[in-house]
């Protein structure tokens, strides 16, 4: 995102306005790279949240409610004993770079009142928060008592000093005019970049796209003036723009040079506000997706390795009836052989055949045969025991392969929690100990939907499937995806004829819930549900049906008909 000093100085506008005057009254740090401030501003309590972490730094103002450490940092001290009942007077950008100034007005018992600032550097991994009295550092969040990137002291008790700009100048600096003169059409957003601070690059290109647009001589003059009127005196509208599924940028008015769909607000601080959460949400979202993914996939890596196991086994066994015939052949022919010889060459009387036999020249014949019926019996419980391991591990084979498309199916981070339920119920994921007893949540049972005045209703993993389905009335309809695990849906009859458009919505639901969303148009069954059974001992969501009826549908989710709770 631009956050840059052009989209800070115009949220430093919005946070002075909010938080100017307002009582500082209680200061948490919820991790290392956080401070939040809860200030009273006469009318309402806001939060003012300061966020240094290198992978996204920003000022804000937020809404929830942080948990607050047992013990506060060191830190979070400093800040209380200096901030704590102080007032808010002010928040601005400082020069033109990524950097916010907080002035606070705190005052004592038995001395004079005092402003005290603390400056935000949103700066990266060299991201920190310092606090001031007189211009001098009375601590930091980190990087104190040392030399901050190798170049400026950040010292207690010495003064603060800005970070270095290198030979950037800022917009309002004439030497520009020069050095713009030089630079072609093409290479206009670089040269920003490269000689103008507090600009990010998408910034860069949206004021070079900008001035493209004009008319006239491009000359050093006209641009130096479009950059300070670009700045400096945009009217924001403040967005967000996603590509429909994701955020891709927060930017103060919507940027020509980012495509996408743009979701306007009315402050910037909110539009940010949405694009950190959802962008902390896509995150855990994927996390958690690629954990119970990597559960699985090495639950099934584990089957199939058994599975190949029993295969093994029973190709040894395959030779069962091969040995009962051999033994057979000695014992019919136990006078034409000698002990002490090694082979014999018989005839196989079963297909008229020539069967040569190794034998054990230190044994009897009668021995040799003994010898070969203990194979084929010992091969003959083999591959009686090994029947139902088989049919075992396919079962259970089958069923994580069709949580792993429940996974890759799921939406949201609730439905991720509920096949993680299922894992756990399951001993695939051992559930840790809470050490706190919390408040249990009401979970919400299944998607719900009304299709033209019918509930329908759809399974969100295997559980709830068996649950939907084995406490539907008989004569309700059962519709599921074929030949694809799949989402249970129930038609709630109600006594009523269901019309096939009703049973092809609930189609295109099952469908949508299912990996056959993927390759178009799908095959979904249905029949009433007293003709769906749970074969004993099945694993969850596993179950059989007979006299049903198909329809070919499209895949979709019907949100339309979705019932909010």
């Amino acid at each position: 995102m631009p956050q840059d000093a052009y989209t800070l100085r115009y949220l430093s506008l919005e946070l002075d306005r909010v938080f100017k005057g307002g009582k500082v009254n209680r200061i948490i740090q919820p991790s290392n790279d956080e401070l939040v401030f809860t200030v009273y501003t006469g009318k309402r309590t806001e939060k003012l949240m300061l966020n240094v972490n290198p992978g996204g730094p920003r000022v804000g103002v937020i809404e929830e409610e942080k948990d607050s450490p047992l013990t506060a940092p060191n830190f979070c001290m400093l800040m209380r004993k200096h901030l704590l009942s102080a007032t808010i007077t002010g928040i601005e950008l400082i020069g033109f770079d990524r950097i916010l100034r907080i002035d606070f007005l705190t005052s004592a018992e038995f001395s004079d009142s005092t402003v005290k600032s603390v400056y935000v550097e949103l700066m990266g991994r060299y991201s920190n928060i310092i606090l001031t009295e007189d211009g001098k550092i009375l601590g930091g969040n980190r990087g104190i008592n040392m030399f901050d990137n190798g170049v400026r002291p950040l010292i207690v008790g010495k003064p603060y000093v800005f970070p270095p700009v290198g030979d950037k100048k800022l917009p309002t600096d004439r030497a520009l005019i020069d050095v713009f003169d030089s630079v072609n059409e093409t290479e206009i957003a670089d040269a920003i970049c490269s000689n103008v601070q507090g600009v990010a690059t998408s910034t860069a290109k949206e004021i070079a796209l900008g001035y493209a647009a004009l008319n006239g001589v491009r000359k050093g003059q006209r641009l130096y003036e479009y950059l300070n009127e670009y700045l400096y005196q945009t009217t924001p509208k403040p967005c967000v723009i996603t590509d429909g599924e994701t955020v891709k940028d927060v930017c103060v008015y919507p940027y020509q040079t980012i495509t996408g769909v743009v979701k306007n607000f009315d402050t910037l601080y909110k539009a940010e506000n949405y694009y950190y959460s959802e962008r902390e949400r896509i995150k855990k979202f994927k996390a958690k997706k690629d954990r119970l993914t990597s559960v699985v996939s090495a639950a099934i890596k584990k089957s199939k390795k058994k599975l190949t196991a029993i295969t093994a086994k029973e190709r040894d066994a395959e030779s069962a009836e091969e040995n009962r015939i051999k033994g057979e052949l000695i014992l019919s022919n136990v006078y034409r052989i000698k002990q002490g010889n090694k082979d014999c060459t018989l005839d196989n009387y079963y297909d008229g055949s020539k069967m040569k036999i190794i034998l054990d020249e230190r044994l009897s014949p009668s021995k040799n045969a003994e010898n070969y019926y203990k194979k084929y019996n010992k091969q003959k419980r083999t591959l009686i025991a090994l029947k139902p391991q088989r049919e075992q591990v396919e079962t259970e084979l089958n069923y994580l392969l069709a949580v792993l498309d429940e996974i890759e199916l799921c939406e949201d981070l609730n439905e991720l929690s509920l096949v993680q339920s299922e894992l756990q119920a399951a001993g695939l994921i051992v559930e840790k100990q809470a050490t706190n007893k919390k408040k249990k949540e009401t979970e919400s049972f299944c998607r719900e939907y009304d299709v033209y005045g019918f509930r329908v209703r759809a399974g969100r993993n295997n559980a709830e499937n068996d649950k939907l389905t084995f406490t539907a009335r008989a004569e309700d309809i059962w519709v599921h995806a074929k030949d694809y695990h799949s989402s249970h849906v129930v038609i709630d009859c109600g006594g009523k004829e269901v019309p096939e458009r009703v049973i092809r919505i609930a189609g295109e639901i099952s469908a949508y819930y299912s990996k056959g969303r993927t390759g178009g148009k799908t095959e979904v069954v249905y029949t009433q549900k007293k003709n769906v059974k749970k074969p004993p001992k099945s694993k969850p969501g596993f179950c059989t049906y007979d006299n049903f009826k198909s329809v070919m549908v499209e895949p979709n989710k019907r949100n339309e008909f979705l019932k909010c709770d």
